[in-house]
């Protein structure tokens, strides 16, 4: 007899719990809230980029490009992103363009594990991360940062290495918290990754967003650079997030497999998008100066209002701890939306057990400055303060 219900899930599947934020954003939409949950731009792409996609567009271009990507895309990238690596790309061998950063770390995880390995993931982590090890048929184990400045514990990370470990997924800067790992925790880390032969993902779509110093990437030490993965995106640097335009840089030896994989994924990025991407270069990045401001400005009044914030030294977020001012982070997001107007995230979406993150909320000083104020005018008035 044929079933009459819904087919069973598959064990991937059923194992990705759902996106904490949903339900509050449908909240959120209803009641008209200020949004700062999402790391969304609010000035548009660089005019240079949209005249260059319509003019694709324009000229029929709408079949497939090559899988790796465009050539002059590539060699944009290479351009872009070689020099703070102390890295001479080359873009036929060492530069896959993907869809979006998403795509380029789920490319790299099939490329370097097999079914039941292990991927230790820097916790508190990108809320997607645990999902893509988990469809990689890999298992995602968290490795926490420690200390009210979210270090690197280079202990925790050998306890937790087991014969299954394959890789590790870094994000720097770093989404939720802010940090951007020194060069001593880096290579700390690619040490570790030499001794039991793991391979480094390193998530850096955030690296021209670094408030004190330099973005400092593993892969501009040549002495790892095989065994390492950067991923990048052309979203945040240039205000594009909707064209879905990532990066995989690798040696040719994983570059390889990860166009091999890229290919049975997604076939390519959008081409008339690429032709668009194509001419972009330094001049065209987004304006770090006020989001520097924006952040000093969040977190003094988040501090006045009671939660405890470590100043964020790179990338679009603060994770701020809520001390007393409510007994979970997700009854605090829920309030915030209902009395207030305004949406942050609940911290339970970037830790594995949840528990350990209802001491947290992540917001953004990324969007519409403006908008921005007022959320926390609100959140003022809401606390009395």
């Amino acid at each position: 007899m044929v079933g009459t219900g819904s087919p069973a899930l598959s064990r991937r599947a059923s194992s990705i719990r759902a996106m904490e934020l949903g339900s509050l954003m449908r909240m959120a939409g209803e009641a008209g809230a200020i949004d700062i949950a999402l790391g969304i731009p609010e000035e548009p792409p660089p005019e240079d980029a949209v005249s260059a996609a319509t003019a694709a567009l324009a000229a029929g271009l709408h079949q497939y490009g090559p899988p790796a990507g465009l050539p002059e895309l590539r060699a944009a990238v290479a351009r872009l992103a070689g020099p703070a690596r102390n890295w001479a790309l080359d873009p036929e061998a060492e530069v896959t363009i993907t869809c979006g950063a998403t795509e380029a770390i789920m490319v790299a995880l099939l490329t370097v594990t097999d079914p039941g390995d292990e991927v230790l993931v820097i916790e508190p982590f990108f809320e997607l991360y645990p999902g893509m090890v988990t469809i990689a048929g890999a298992i995602p184990k968290p490795v926490r940062l420690t200390g009210p400045d979210w270090r690197l514990d280079l202990d925790a990370v050998r306890a937790a290495l087991t014969p299954r470990s394959r890789a590790v997924l870094l994000n720097t800067p770093h989404n939720p918290t802010g940090r951007v790992f020194d060069d001593a925790e880096l290579t700390g880390l690619l040490r570790l990754c030499a001794e039991h032969d793991l391979v480094l993902i390193t998530d850096e779509v955030y690296e021209h967003f670094v408030y004190k110093g330099l973005h400092s990437s593993p892969a501009a030490d040549p002495a790892h650079r095989a065994r390492t993965i950067v991923v990048g995106s052309l979203s945040k640097s240039f205000r594009m997030t909707g064209w879905r335009i990532g990066y995989c840089l690798a040696e040719p030896g994983l570059t390889e497999g990860l166009r091999r994989v890229h290919e049975r994924t997604t076939v390519g990025a959008s081409h008339p998008l690429q032709r668009g991407a194509a001419v972009l270069s330094q001049r065209h990045l987004a304006d770090r100066e006020s989001l520097r401001s924006m952040r000093d400005e969040m977190a003094a009044r988040l501090t006045g209002l009671g939660f405890e914030v470590s100043l964020p030294e790179g990338g679009w977020f603060a994770l701020a701890h809520i001390g007393g001012l409510a007994a979970g982070s997700t009854r605090l997001a829920h309030r915030l939306v209902r009395e207030a107007g305004v949406l942050v995230a609940p911290g339970s979406a970037f830790f594995a057990d949840r528990a350990d993150g209802e001491e947290w909320i992540r917001v953004t000083f990324a969007r519409d400055p403006a908008a921005t104020r007022e959320a926390l005018t609100r959140m003022e008035r809401l606390f009395g303060r």
